[in-house]
């Protein structure tokens, strides 16, 4: 998922195309959707609310929490590059 939205913002396009930004937001919410998933699985319900702007938030190196972190981070750096192009 994140390999075709990369391959997505390597063309880049005059204007701000609604089929991307739609595309990117699709991405995002489901990048969002896993990472918080992950996050509740590892702190409990209120896991997102504790440690979302902590180091916790990210996980360690090669943990499922720190793999679906990176996917949200790339999934909002895309979004709002979307979101302000053109």
């Amino acid at each position: 998922m994140i390999s075709t939205l990369v391959e997505m913002n390597a063309h880049q396009a005059p204007a701000p195309d609604v089929v991307r930004l739609a595309l990117t937001e699709s991405a995002l919410a489901a990048a969002d959707s896993l990472w918080r998933a992950e996050m509740q699985r590892n702190y409990g319900p209120d896991g997102v609310l504790i440690y979302a702007f902590s180091p916790e938030g990210q996980g360690g190196l090669g943990t499922t929490l720190r793999q679906t972190y990176e996917a949200r981070r790339v999934a909002v750096a895309l979004w709002r590059h979307e979101r302000h192009r053109g």
